[in-house]
């Protein structure tokens, strides 16, 4: 995933899943692309679930620290 330039974030998480890739794509044609190339072409990846952002709630990156003072 370091060398796709379709991942723009990767994480190795917990739970039902192994890791949670946050992708780009012009269209639906162009993940379809990706996920062929990129997923089901590997056979280290055994399923993968799709899903598309209708919105941006709320997309803030930062993270407050306790006890911080400005």
């Amino acid at each position: 995933m370091l060398k796709q330039p379709q991942v723009q974030q990767c994480y190795y998480v917990t739970g039902q899943l192994d890791f949670m890739l946050v992708v780009v794509a012009r269209d639906m044609a162009d993940y379809e692309a990706f996920t062929r190339a990129t997923l089901l072409n590997d056979a280290n990846v055994r399923s993968f679930t799709t899903y598309v952002v209708m919105d941006a709630v709320k997309t803030a990156r930062s993270v407050p620290v306790a006890g911080s003072s400005a």
